[in-house]
């Protein structure tokens, strides 16, 4: 008997040392504190219109399909679909025993009731993504799901994975009304608690979540505004995670073994907008000539540190349907040249115009683009204003525009190139409609567009998005400049961050604090 547990007990410890724990060395328990550089303005994906929101969000409702780390498409509350041959019908085959936070259970009726709110007459500011597209949705069973197109959409399950196509519950949608803004009820791995504006928004985790217990027991989301404060919580250990870190702070930062950084190449461009609806804006010798004119490189190794991507075009690289396309490198004599070409042999004067806040560094680099400009001849005032002045000013119609050149950014949320050439560049979208502050009309470039999101396969897709990008070079509306990076800082015992390139930071039910 004694050589019996003698042995046994040799068995066990050898046990013990080569296999996982069911756990995998990960630990339940744990309030993680995150610092937002600003409130969410809404609790109502469908309604949800800033970053902080996307973020929170992202940890209480869940889509059919999601993105993955790689910005790829792959199942969420959906477990497959298909596509019929025409591409108008798409139908998904839903995850089964899903509840709500509410307790009620996810089903066929709560996806007819999230599609048909979002093109029925509530209309939320998110309805545009599926307004044009979507003509009806079909319940087939309580796990499935038909949803009809009016026209072949090349990217709808895009539209379908983004943070504004979260389902929520729809009897929260009736006991709640409008005040769902304020509240939350969806899928998530963590359920809403209580949100005090302007200061924090609490989350808990969601014992019943169907992709299993989350390891973290609350989530504390703190509003604070001022990027030296969240550094200095970040170093002192009052918050677990910052995100938005300042370039300037990242070399102290690194230093500190308590803190590990985290930069992502994002899907955001910053470009200078060209009004190409007045002179000598209107001549392509001179936009191109503006390209020519700014040093991207130099750029990006002076204000920003290495820590961003020069442009070649305005699609960043990790966006579906990006190609590959020959920008416009440095040539500051080429574009003297392109001057004269067109008349400007002694240069012109000219207003630029750029927000001071909004983006990293955005008036350094306004100022960087400003001089570079001079050196060719092309004398710039540079002017700023408060974020939803300037916003307002490049929005007038193109008679009342006083725009000339002005920086803008823009990450397209459904992470694919239609989502930056059709809203920026096609004819239609001219502000105030739309958001083509460039005035650019160009009607091949607009048959391009058309042809590649109402493409049925994708080797038609690719070559209408290839040709696109090109003609865009070309025609340069934009000086293209750098794709951005983002930062974020965290404790080096917060494991399982999700730091997308759709500039969102937030937690899954895999994230844990070590003890």
């Amino acid at each position: 008997m004694k050589r019996f547990f003698s042995g046994s007990l040799i068995i066990f410890c050898f046990l013990l040392i080569i296999l996982p724990t069911s756990s995998e060395g990960k630990v339940y328990g744990g309030t993680v504190i995150y610092a937002a550089g600003a409130d969410p303005d809404r609790l109502d994906p469908a309604n949800a219109e800033s970053n902080p929101a996307e973020a929170v969000n992202r940890m209480m409702y869940e889509n059919l399909v999601k993105f993955d780390e790689k910005l790829r498409i792959v199942p969420g509350l959906a477990t497959s679909w298909e596509q019929a041959k025409d591409g108008l019908t798409w139908t998904f085959h839903l995850r089964k025993g899903v509840k709500f936070h509410d307790g009620t259970p996810f089903n066929a009726e709560a996806v007819r009731v999230f599609i048909e709110r979002m093109i029925g007459p509530e209309k939320p500011s998110r309805a545009g993504l599926y307004v044009p597209f979507v003509k009806s949705v079909e319940v087939v069973d309580d796990y499935t799901i038909k949803i009809n197109l009016k026209t072949p959409f090349a990217f709808f399950l895009n539209n379908l994975a983004h943070s504004a196509s979260g389902i929520v519950s729809p009897t929260a949608l009736k006991t709640y009304g409008k005040d769902i803004a304020r509240r939350a009820c969806g899928t998530g791995p963590f359920k809403f608690v209580e949100w005090i504006h302007g200061d924090h928004l609490t989350m808990v985790r969601n014992d019943d979540y169907w992709g299993g217990k989350p390891y973290l027991d609350k989530i504390i989301v703190k509003t604070v505004k001022e990027d030296s404060a969240r550094v200095m919580m970040l170093q002192s250990g009052d918050a677990h995670l910052i995100v938005r870190i300042p370039a300037e702070d990242i070399p102290r930062l690194e230093k500190d073994a308590k803190i590990k950084l985290d930069s992502t190449e994002t899907l955001r461009t910053l470009y200078i907008g060209i009004n190409c609806s007045k002179k000598p804006f209107t001549d392509v010798r001179v936009r191109q000539a503006l390209n020519y004119a700014v040093d991207k490189e130099a750029i990006v190794q002076s204000i920003y540190q290495g820590r961003a991507l020069v442009a070649s075009g305005i699609v960043a690289p990790l966006a579906t349907g990006y190609f590959p396309v020959k920008g416009y490198p440095y040539d500051p004599e080429k574009a003297k040249k392109l001057l004269a070409e067109a008349g400007y042999p002694k240069g012109f004067k000219a207003k630029l115009w750029s927000p001071h806040g909004r983006y990293p560094k955005d008036f350094e680099l306004a100022q960087a683009v400003q001089q570079q400009l001079k050196k060719v001849g092309v004398d710039c005032t540079l002017d700023t204003m408060e974020w939803a002045a300037y916003l307002a000013a490049t929005r007038k119609p193109v008679k009342e525009n006083e725009s000339e050149l002005f920086l803008l950014g823009w990450a397209p949320s459904t992470a694919e190139a239609r989502w930056i050439l059709y809203p920026l560049y096609t004819t239609e979208q001219w502000v105030p409609q739309g958001n083509n502050r460039s005035f650019f009309s160009n009607k091949e470039f607009d048959e391009l567009v058309n042809k590649f999101t109402r493409a049925t396969n994708k080797t038609e897709m690719d070559k209408y998005l290839k040709e696109a990008q090109e003609l865009l070079v070309k025609e340069a509306p934009s000086i293209f400049l750098l794709v951005t990076k983002e930062t974020i800082g965290y404790s080096q015992k917060l494991k399982g961050v999700i730091n997308s390139p759709l500039e969102l930071t937030y937690f899954d039910h895999q994230t844990y604090l070590e003890k």
